[in-house]
C-alpha cells in the first residue's frame, strides 16, 4: 500500500495502477492531488478528509488496458472534497466509488467525465449521508460514439437523523452514434424529511439546428459534433491547475472528438 499524509498546504502528482493507495489530509489542511493512472488492473483508493480540511482531488485515466477503479471515502465535520475523473480513453473501465458523510458539515462535489468509443464503461457511485448538516453534489458526463457502451448508477443516499442535508445529481449523456447504449439509473434513497434531493438526467443526440449551423459554418459533421461535445469535458478540465498542463489535456480532448478531423 502507498500512503499519503498530508499536512497544511500540500500538492502533490501520483502516478499509479494496480495499487492500493491511502490518503489521509489532517485536520485545517489542504491538498491539491493529482492522480494518473498508467497502468492496467485495479486502482483502490482510500479517502480519510478530516476535520475543517480539503481535499482537491483530480484522477485521470491514461490506461491502455482495463481498468478497475475502488474509491472509498470517510469525510469528516466541516471538511470537504472535490473529486474529479476524467477519462478519454478508448478502453474499459470499472469505477465503484462510495463516499461516506460522517459528521456534521461534511460535503463533496463528486464529478465525472469519460469519452466512450468501442470499449464499455461502467460506474457505481453512492453518497451516503449519516449525518446532519452535510452536502453532496455529483456531477457525471459521457458522449457516446458507435458500438459503445455506457452504465452508470447514481446513489445519493440520506439516512435517518442526516436532517437538513442536501443531495443533488446530473447526468448529461451526449450520443453521437447510431448504436450507442446508455443505461442510467440515478438513485436517491432518503430516510428523514427536513432535506433537499434532486436529480436530473438527459440522454440524446446532438441538436440538428446546432449541427446545421455549424455545417453552414464551413465545418464537416465529425468536427461540428466534436465541438458539440467539448462542453461534456470542459468543467472539468478546467479544473487542472497546472496551466500547460490543462491546455495539453483540452487539445488531447477536442483531438479524440474529432474537432481536428480525421
Amino acid at each position: 500500500m502507498v500512503e499519503r499524509i498530508y499536512e497544511d498546504v500540500v500538492h502533490d502528482t501520483i502516478e499509479t495502477g494496480d495499487e492500493q493507495l491511502k490518503i489521509i489530509v489532517i485536520p485545517r489542511s489542504i491538498a491539491h492531488t493529482m492522480i494518473n493512472i498508467v497502468k492496467e488492473g485495479k486502482l483502490t483508493i482510500d479517502l480519510e478528509v478530516m476535520e475543517s480540511s480539503k481535499l482537491h482531488l483530480f484522477i485521470r485515466n491514461m490506461a491502455k488496458e482495463k481498468v478497475h477503479i475502488e474509491i472509498k471515502g470517510d469525510v469528516k465535520a466541516n471538511a470537504h472534497v472535490d473529486l474529479s475523473l476524467l477519462d478519454l480513453e478508448d478502453t474499459e473501465v470499472e469505477i465503484d466509488e462510495h463516499i461516506h458523510l460522517i459528521e456534521e458539515g461534511a460535503s463533496i462535489d463528486n464529478s465525472m467525465a469519460q469519452l466512450v468509443k468501442t470499449a464499455s464503461k461502467k460506474g457505481n457511485i453512492e453518497i451516503k449521508h449519516t449525518s446532519a448538516h452535510t452536502s453532496g453534489h455529483m456531477h457525471n458526463f459521457a458522449v457516446l460514439f458507435d458500438h459503445s457502451n455506457y452504465e452508470m448508477v447514481a446513489n445519493g443516499n440520506i439516512e435517518k437523523g442526516a436532517f437538513q442535508s442536501a443531495s443533488h445529481q446530473e447526468t448529461r449523456v451526449l450520443t453521437l452514434g447510431s448504436d450507442g447504449n446508455a443505461k442510467v439509473i440515478p438513485l436517491l434513497l432518503i430516510d428523514e424529511n427536513d432535506v433537499k434531493a434532486s436529480h436530473a438526467l438527459t440522454i440524446g443526440e446532438p441538436d440538428e439546428n446546432q449541427l446545421y449551423y455549424l455545417q453552414s459554418r464551413g465545418l464537416d459533421k465529425e468536427m461540428a459534433m466534436g465541438l458539440l461535445s467539448v462542453g461534456y469535458f470542459m468543467p472539468l478540465i478546467r479544473k487542472i491547475e497546472d496551466e500547460t498542463l490543462r491546455e495539453t489535456v483540452r487539445e488531447e480532448m477536442e483531438r479524440k472528438v474529432g474537432m481536428y478531423g480525421h
